[in-house]
C-alpha cells in the first residue's frame, strides 16, 4: 500500500472512532443502536467495495417510465424534507460516507481487489466504532462490560 493511503485510512479510523464515541452517548437501547450501526457500516463497506455496474441500466429504465419519474420526484421531496429536518444526522452520515469513499479511492489506486478492499474498510470502520464506543463507555461508567 502506498504511503499516502495511510493518511486516508487514519482519517477513516478517526471518523468512525468519533462516531462510536457519539453513538455511545445516546440514551437509547444500546443493543439496537449498535446493531444498526454495525449493519450500516457493513452495507456501506459492501457498497464502496463492490460497485454495481448494472445500476446505470436500471436507472435509465426507471426514469424512462412516467410512473418511475413520478415516484422519484415524490421520494426526492421526502428525502429533502428529512435532510433539512435532521441536518445534524445527515451531516454525520455524509462525513462517514466521504471518509469511506476517500479510503476506497486510495485502496483502488493501490490496486487491491474488491474482497481485500472490503476487508480493510470493514475492519477499520468496525474497529474505530468499537474502540470509540468502548472507551466512552469505560470513561462514563468505569466498567468494561455492559450489564
Amino acid at each position: 500500500m502506498k504511503k499516502n493511503s495511510w493518511v486516508s485510512l487514519t482519517l477513516l479510523f478517526v471518523t468512525y472512532f468519533t462516531f462510536g464515541w457519539k453513538l455511545s452517548e445516546f440514551d437509547v437501547p444500546p443493543h439496537l443502536t449498535w446493531f444498526l450501526a454495525i449493519a450500516s457500516i457493513l452495507v456501506l463497506a459492501v457498497a464502496l467495495s463492490f460497485p454495481l455496474r448494472d445500476i446505470k441500466a436500471f436507472m435509465v429504465r426507471w426514469f424512462s417510465s412516467d410512473f418511475g419519474a413520478f415516484l422519484s420526484i415524490i421520494l426526492g421531496a421526502f428525502v429533502a424534507v428529512v435532510v433539512f429536518t435532521w441536518m445534524h444526522l445527515f451531516a454525520t452520515c455524509l462525513v462517514l460516507i466521504s471518509a469511506g469513499a476517500l479510503a476506497r479511492l486510495d485502496i483502488q489506486i493501490s490496486g487491491w481487489k474488491n474482497w481485500r478492499a472490503f476487508a480493510v474498510l470493514a475492519s477499520i470502520c468496525l474497529t474505530g466504532v468499537g474502540l470509540g464506543g468502548g472507551i466512552e463507555f469505560l470513561l462514563k461508567t468505569g466498567r468494561l462490560v455492559l450489564s
